[in-house]
């Protein structure tokens, strides 16, 4: 009688051991908050650090926008694009629907949020996602647009805002 308990058991251990982190799906509250990826960029003689920042929040929404800051001072110079709209989490995939999308479209590199202008947002983005490091990290694997496929970064890896190394 017990070894009729104890191999449903063992079955059940190594299953659980069998997992990883990566292949468990993620809790929508562990997705919930700011999530930014940054890296030094040279600009015509000038140093910038380009910030790609993107917010979920609780209700299903978020924000997204990629920003330019000056290193020295941390302060955010402007801005290259932005979007809004909502998710939906399955699993360890995400599919975004953005509502609305501006667009810097001036002869500089960035603009202020007013001066960005409005384009057709995208009709949906998907991209598996992956927490490391303790969940202070997130790693975005992205389906490419076929529009601006030339420009795409599959893979993408923020880190939660505080946890900046």
């Amino acid at each position: 009688m017990k070894s009729g308990i104890a191999y449903p058991m063992l079955a059940f251990l190594l299953f659980q051991t069998a997992c990883t982190d990566s292949e468990a799906p993620l809790l929508p509250g562990e997705l919930i908050g700011t999530w930014i990826e940054r890296f030094d960029l040279e600009n015509q003689d000038s140093q910038l650090v380009q910030e790609e920042t993107i917010n979920f929040y609780d209700n299903g929404a978020y924000e997204h926008w990629m920003g330019y800051r000056d290193p020295e001072t941390n302060v955010m110079l402007g801005y290259r694009h932005y979007a809004e709209g909502i998710y939906l989490l399955e699993g360890r995939r995400i599919m975004m629907r953005e509502s609305k999308r501006l667009l810097h479209v001036g002869g500089t590199f960035y603009g202020q949020l007013d001066q960005l202008s409005p384009v057709n947002p995208y009709a949906e983005t998907s991209a598996d996602l992956k927490l490391i490091e303790n969940g202070t990290q997130l790693e975005m694997h992205l389906s490419c647009n076929p529009v601006s496929s030339a420009r795409c970064n599959p893979k993408k890896t923020f880190n939660k805002l505080g946890y900046f190394q």
